[in-house]
């Protein structure tokens, strides 16, 4: 006879991302209707390593949907990137009675949940990224939201941007994975994408296209670069100094 699973562990990892709340309520909620406690870790894999959690229930996670960020807070663990690390966790689950853990998180928290799960402790991930760099999954939990915020961003500002005549730099999150960087350079109509998985040449990449855009009447230019690049401000100076338009470096972040 399969033994009762009686408590569950959920907690969210790395960065936060819109919808992690939503995972949460539902994960919890979802151990309420089969008469499972869930407990709620706090800070991730660092929380659990310390034992820093709290029972939840239905009310706990009332309301969850609409809050942004997450509830049980987020950090990254350099302790748990260890063999030790990782044994000390599986032995804090076995202490305080967990059959399982809900993992929310990105590729950190995929890795971790796979330690976790190498140790004896069973283990599942639940996408939530802006990144959108999770394998099986085709959106993330998080990455429409960063997405559509960022084309909102850039919509009000090329209309000062296209009164001026000037051109647009703006980077948008992304260290590994330019998702997020395609997606909204596509849909507002990008002069040119740059992303980190694919090395740049800046005058066939940028410059080609500026003149060409120019050729055809353009006198706004966008440029679309995800943070893993780098030197954003550099590329707007070159795009400046070697071809004349007034260039201004716009960078979105965590809004």
């Amino acid at each position: 006879m399969e033994r009762k699973l009686k408590r569950i562990g959920i907690l969210t990892s790395g960065g936060d991302a819109p919808g992690m709340n939503a995972a949460i309520r539902a994960a919890a909620r979802t151990c309420v209707v089969h008469d499972i406690t869930p407990i709620g870790i706090h800070r991730g894999y660092n929380g659990l390593i310390h034992s820093d959690v709290v029972e939840l229930d239905a009310r706990a996670v009332n309301g969850l949907t609409a809050r942004g960020g997450t509830i049980l807070y987020t950090a990254r663990c350099e302790e748990f990137k260890t063999p030790e690390g990782v044994q000390t966790a599986a032995n804090a689950c076995r202490y305080l009675g967990l059959d399982g853990i809900v993992a929310i998180g990105g590729d950190g928290t995929f890795r971790g949940a796979l330690e976790l799960s190498r140790a004896g402790i069973n283990t599942v991930g639940i996408p939530g990224t802006i990144d959108n760099d999770i394998g099986c999954t085709h959106y993330s939990i998080g990455f429409h939201t960063a997405a559509n915020n960022a084309i909102e961003a850039i919509d009000q500002l090329s209309d000062t941007m296209q009164s001026h005549e000037r051109t647009s730099v703006v980077e948008v999150m992304g260290r590994h994975a330019g998702h997020l960087a395609v997606y909204v350079g596509l849909s507002v109509g990008a002069t040119a994408i740059l992303l980190p998985e694919k090395p740049f040449d800046f005058d066939r990449d940028v410059a080609e296209h500026i003149r060409e855009g120019k050729y055809r009447g353009k006198h706004h230019h966008l440029i679309i670069v995800a943070e893993g690049v780098g030197d954003t401000l550099g590329i707007a100076r070159r795009i400046e100094e070697e071809l004349g338009p007034d260039t201004r470096v716009t960078i979105i972040g965590h809004i």
